[in-house]
């Protein structure tokens, strides 16, 4: 029978023997998992600060991600208008070799014209993802429509009856404090003076040939070309803008990396060397436990 000293004894080594298996498991997993705790409970003193971390990274991932998908709209409508500066420049172009003594090539300037038109249209109509990028809110139809365009004759006016779109400017949401605008419509001055300009020079008389059609064509496809030159500008300051509001989102979900692996992450060699001292002091527990068990009173009564 053991005495009552023995049995205190035992029991306390027990219950030390137990919460040191309990600290040994749970230093194991920590330096296997290489976190502080697998949950929340774990790490309580710190849960709402990481909480707090992780929803801001989450936030500036929905902003990247969404803002690589704008800066591509923008990419594209920055080609388009390159294509559509190129197309301008060409008329001018065409319209040049007309004057003097070079009108024999007029049925040839007029055809081309007409394609170039039509190139001029496919532009205006440029999609991504099934959007129309120049539609302005109404991007599930076509921007323009050259099917219901008027021939243009001299003297001309403005005509922005093609446009099928909205007046919405498109907007992007790209951090917390900044909103981007970078919606072009194609109902712009830009692009109706440079429909406009084909449309005269595509529609017009080849005998005799207008020479002040032919002034005004060539002053409305300048204008159109300074106009492009703007837009295309524009877009690129919005792109560029949008590219170093994402670099900065990414500069701080490195930081909230750091910050949020600081919380959840162990020192591996801190736990290594932790988890050596705590397996030491439970051997010491378990061989004590022996002795006592070895010397019990009642073996010497």
């Amino acid at each position: 029978m053991e005495r009552v000293a023995t049995y205190n004894h035992q029991n306390t080594l027990v219950q030390y023997m137990m919460k040191a298996e309990a600290k040994v498991a749970a230093e194991q997993v920590r330096s296997a998992s290489g976190l502080n705790s697998t949950d929340y409970k774990g790490i309580a003193s710190d849960s709402g600060r990481l909480v707090n971390l992780e929803s801001h990274y989450r936030r500036l991932e929905q902003y990247i991600d969404e803002g690589e998908v704008v800066n591509g709209r923008i990419q594209s409508m920055y080609d388009a208008v390159g294509g559509m500066s190129d197309l301008t420049s060409r008329l001018s172009a065409l319209i040049t070799g007309l004057q003097g003594d070079n009108a024999a090539g007029v049925e040839g300037v007029v055809a081309e014209s007409a394609q170039l038109m039509e190139e001029l249209g496919g532009l205006l109509n440029t999609q991504q993802d099934g959007r129309y990028l120049f539609a302005g809110g109404r991007t599930d139809q076509p921007a323009v429509d050259l099917d219901s365009y008027t021939a243009a004759t001299y003297p001309s006016s403005a005509d922005t009856g093609y446009y099928q779109g909205d007046s919405t400017v498109a907007h992007f949401q790209a951090a917390d404090d900044f909103v981007l605008s970078y919606g072009v419509t194609a109902d712009q001055p830009a692009f109706e003076k440079a429909l406009r300009a084909f449309s005269l020079i595509a529609n017009m008389s080849t005998d005799p040939v207008d020479d002040d059609l032919l002034a005004e064509a060539t002053q409305l496809a300048s204008d159109a070309t300074d106009g492009l030159s703007i837009v295309q500008a524009k877009l690129g300051a919005a792109s560029s803008s949008l590219e170093n509001t994402i670099d900065r989102h990414v500069d701080e979900q490195l930081v909230l990396q750091t910050q949020v692996d600081d919380i959840r992450s162990v020192d591996l060699a801190e736990s290594t060397t932790k988890l050596s001292q705590l397996q030491a002091s439970l051997e010491a527990t378990m061989s004590l436990m022996k002795i006592l068990e070895e010397n019990n009173l009642s073996k010497y009564l």
